[in-house]
């Protein structure tokens, strides 16, 4: 198989490395030209009528706030990374250079510009447009490093590899890098463009190829048509089946539907009443009234459920509120069946809502009593149940607590109630804006005594196992995430449903980063409640149940 040797600043992650590695090529990766973020006085946006973006590295040097002007980007990886951001580009040019972008900008006199650029960027971009008649001002928001010191040793070692067929330069600074990286002119180079090639062979490079167009797919076109000894993977090529969009959603192995999710809801006493969860955002605490406004808006999205947590007015030491019928849950509940909705009711049955100390169970002194805990949580599970839930939802991690509800709601009369049993809970890290918006921390201690330790597998199987002997009808893994080998272990042995919560921290997590501009919000979701349905669960618990119902509707 040929090697190529790419230069680019991405390295190992750079899309032109998976670009040439499926056309059949052994990729090394080196960056001989670096970006690093300067400090910048950034001025307001809101005064020009363009920001002009000529990097995905310009990108990530921007401020949070992206509102007021109109946007261009040199070319569609630029433009890319700025959708990624949440900004409507307005302007990306036919060709990806400076020159092009000058021209295209449209009514150019007089308008106000603010470009931001490299420290080494080529002169050729502010000056036409200056010469169009733009106002520019220019904001160096990164700079260049040619040649930078930590690429030296991998340099020197993919050089010895003896079977580089070529050294591929995009940009004439990766050239000027090679050279005082100490990389030979005696490898053959394939270049970008003309300006790239100028600048290799007035180092005394040989340029066999030049790109057609400044792009990842035209830069690995001219390295194939360079080195066309490649060997080609013959029959085998899964690709096909990845050429468009409406084959890949034909061949689409895991489906998502509105109908396998369940929406948690934080529901409080009173009217008319709802209380911003900072750490969850878009989330609220909400009065009965206003979580049924919330569950009529879930139905018309075709969401299967909602589950309820309760945050009591008051709380005492054995968490008497649990089952009270007054209480926020069993007033919802009752709501929510009376207006008849397309919805599973589902509540959550722990005492930690309920509790002064926070802990999921009755204390004796200050260790939770398990079997003083089990009439608590049946109580509770009874008090949902006559207020119209369809399924009760044991969450304490007590042993034996699904036996306790399950002779509880038999003894009363309801036997039709289903329980869903947080079989494999544990321990985790990952509840922090949870219990902020239950306010359920724990007063003194932690809750490793009865939640599972995250390391142990075949306990968790076992937890599962003791369950379902026990009358489950639902076998819920928690946090999904971290979980999904069990998931996947658990749809191997056991035939009853199996369920996932994607938990709060999980959902924070996704939140801050998409906030910063790190990742695609809807695409990080899509992608992490597939991968959790890819596991095995055929039920998602998450908090952004009504965000990709939104988004699978849109697909049909």
């Amino acid at each position: 198989m040929t090697a190529v040797l790419v230069t680019r600043p991405g390295g190992e992650n750079d899309p032109l490395v998976a670009e040439l590695e499926s056309r059949g090529f052994r990729v090394r990766a080196v960056p001989t030209v670096l970006t690093r973020a300067v400090p910048v006085e950034w001025p307001d946006f809101a005064r020009y009528d363009w920001v002009v973006v000529t990097s995905a590295a310009g990108v990530a040097a921007l401020p949070v706030a992206l509102a007021g002007p109109r946007w261009a980007a040199v070319g569609e990886a630029t433009a890319s990374a700025l959708r990624a951001r949440g900004v409507k580009v307005d302007l990306v040019p036919a060709d990806a250079n400076g020159i092009a972008l000058a021209e295209a900008l449209p009514d150019s006199g007089g308008t106000r510009v603010l470009l931001v650029r490299a420290s080494l960027a080529d002169p050729d971009l502010p000056a036409g447009l200056r010469k169009r008649g733009a106002l520019v001002d220019e904001v160096t928001a990164y700079e260049t490093v040619e040649g930078p010191a930590e690429s030296a040793e991998e340099l020197r070692q993919a050089l010895r590899q003896p079977d580089i067929a070529a050294v591929v330069f995009a940009s004439g600074s990766a050239v000027r890098g090679f050279m005082k990286l100490g990389g030979p002119t005696s490898l053959p180079a394939i270049t970008i463009g003309p300006r790239t090639s100028a600048v290799a062979r007035d180092a005394g490079f040989q340029v066999v190829a030049e790109a057609e167009a400044a792009g990842v797919e035209q830069l690995a076109a001219a390295v194939t048509r360079a080195i066309p000894n490649v060997n080609t993977p013959g029959a085998e090529r899964p690709r096909r089946l990845r050429t468009s969009p409406a084959v890949r959603a034909l061949v689409r192995e895991t489906r998502l539907d509105p109908e396998q999710l369940i929406a948690p809801l934080f529901v409080i006493s009173g009217r008319e009443t709802r209380h911003e969860i900072p750490s969850l955002v878009g989330h609220h605490r909400l009065t009965p009234d206003l979580a049924l406004r919330e569950a009529h808006r879930f139905a018309e999205l075709g969401i299967g459920g909602v589950l309820l947590f309760g945050i009591p007015e008051s709380k005492d030491r054995n968490g008497s509120g649990a089952d009270d019928p007054r209480g926020p849950v069993p007033e919802t509940l009752r709501l929510l069946r009376g207006e008849g909705l397309p919805l599973a009711l589902a509540a959550d049955v722990c005492l930690c809502e309920y509790t002064s100390h926070g802990h999921c169970g009755v204390l004796d002194g200050e260790k939770v009593d398990n079997d003083a805990t089990l009439p608590r949580l049946a109580a509770a599970a009874i008090a949902y149940a006559e207020a119209g839930a369809d399924i009760v939802g044991p969450s304490a991690m007590m042993d034996g607590q699904v036996a306790a509800l399950r002779s509880g709601l038999d003894a009363a009369g309801l036997g039709g109630t289903a329980i869903m049993a947080y079989a494999s809970k544990h321990a985790s890290s990952f509840y922090g804006p949870f219990r902020e918006a239950a306010g359920s921390t724990p007063s003194f201690g932690d809750r490793k005594s009865y939640q599972m330790d995250p390391a142990n597998a075949h306990e968790a199987l076992r937890e599962m196992q003791l369950d379902a002997d026990e009358g489950a009808d639902i076998l819920m893994v928690k946090p999904a995430i971290t979980s999904l080998d069990l998931l996947a272990r658990a749809r191997q042995r056991f035939d009853l449903p199996l369920a996932a919560y994607q938990v709060s921290g999980e959902a924070a997590m996704i939140e801050a980063a998409a906030q910063r501009g790190w990742i695609d919000r809807r695409g990080a979701i899509l992608e992490s409640l597939t991968a959790i349905a890819r596991a095995g669960a055929g039920i998602v618990m998450s908090y952004f149940a009504a965000d990709a119902a939104a988004w699978l509707r849109e697909r049909r």
